[in-house]
């Protein structure tokens, strides 16, 4: 059976070599967001056929993934990033991230009512994966394809307001099911930490 990895393998070959069609727009988020359908177009259209996965449509599920795969029934969404050679970090997501890993659940209940869960029954493993398909515009490196449960430390950062950043040049490690559910706890943990830091040192907590 075909993996979402080997998938993913495909999905960055095919756009080594692809020019992607920039909007042209002054704020490089506008643009990157704009040149996205670019992207998701192109691979729809030069695997439309193939016999051990689906692109599902664009329409599908667009609230939550850019573009979703569909092997043997099950369902891989991915988010697509138009990074610019100068961008430090860029968006990852937030509480809807960790409700689909953690618990499958492809909404945002908020931060509350998803920690008060969470603490009365913590899972032992992530429910669900979710990837990032990166293109690099303007520039020679590489896309690359990788899932949030396994991006290392170093290419990650909790932000209280856009809660997961990823850096440039990703890089990955691999994890057990404990140790991908401990990575999704900490990460969370640090963004909600810096969200409440403001009322702690007002409060003389820290």
């Amino acid at each position: 059976m075909t993996t979402i990895r080997e998938v993913g393998k495909l999905l960055v070959e095919e756009l080594r070599t692809y020019e992607a069609n920039l909007t042209e727009n002054e704020d490089g988020r506008l643009e990157s967001l704009n040149s996205e359908d670019d992207i998701t177009n192109h691979l729809r259209k030069t695997f439309g056929n193939h016999p051990d996965f689906i692109i599902l449509p664009k329409g599908h599920n667009r609230a939550f993934g850019d573009m979703d795969i569909e092997i043997d029934g099950c369902e891989y969404p991915i988010n697509v990033k138009m990074v610019a050679p100068t961008t430090g970090t860029y968006n990852g997501g937030g509480p809807k991230v960790f409700n689909y890993v953690l618990r499958g659940k492809k909404f945002s209940s908020g931060w509350d009512r998803m920690v008060k869960e969470l603490a009365e029954n913590l899972p032992g493993k992530i429910h669900s994966d979710y990837y990032y398909l990166v293109y690099y515009k303007r520039s020679q490196k590489e896309p690359q394809f990788v899932s949030l449960t396994e991006i290392a430390w170093e290419s990650i950062v909790a932000n209280p307001s856009n809660p997961i950043q990823l850096r440039q040049n990703l890089t990955t490690i691999e994890r057990s099911d404990e140790e991908k559910v401990v990575f999704m706890m900490k990460l969370m943990k640090d963004i909600l930490y810096k969200k409440a830091k403001p009322y702690l040192r007002l409060e003389g907590i820290i």
